[in-house]
């Protein structure tokens, strides 16, 4: 073990998994207590409301990085509080929808500016532009070599090689 220790790029990735996860513990507490939702069930209203309210359940499964069965169990659970409703299209019955109902609207407007001021002060208070550049050049690097996608860090990521070649 002691070898890892010394190693940078191990201490970079383990860094990563101890951040996300002290980050997204300490967002999901915040968010319990001052808005009265999870950190999941708001990335579940926030996929849906980036898509006019309304995606597919295998494509929210991918953009929530759950299984299908766990998108599933967080939707079933979002219905059972009205901040959802399932669709079954009469054109295709294979497929189902999660919808964005008026009560999730709310939900996820009450929620998002919490969510936004803790991301502030846990983040953004401590990264500086530079390296947050670094950074999202880094992970998009990572995540493609890996043949991942993540929409946000790519366009991050295009946005700034169109910057640096405007430069």
């Amino acid at each position: 073990m002691g070898e890892h220790v010394s190693d940078p790029r191990f201490a970079a990735f383990y860094g990563l998994l101890v951040v996300e996860w002290r980050m997204s513990e300490a967002l999901d507490a915040e968010l319990q207590q001052r808005a009265g939702l999870s950190l999941g069930r708001l990335e579940l209203l926030m996929q849906l409301r980036f898509k006019d309210g309304r995606r597919r359940m295998s494509d929210l499964a991918d953009a929530l990085l759950l299984s299908r069965g766990g998108a599933t169990r967080l939707v079933a659970r979002a219905e059972d509080d009205g901040l959802v409703r399932r669709e079954i299209p009469p054109d295709d019955r294979r497929a189902t929808y999660a919808v964005l109902t008026d009560a999730g609207v709310e939900a996820a407007e009450r929620a998002f500016p919490i969510y936004e001021e803790a991301v502030q002060r846990l983040f953004h208070e401590h990264v500086s532009d530079e390296e947050a550049a670094v950074l999202v050049r880094v992970w998009n690097r990572v995540l493609e070599a890996n043949d991942a996608q993540c929409g946000p860090v790519a366009h991050a990521a295009e946005a700034l090689a169109a910057r640096r070649a405007a430069t």
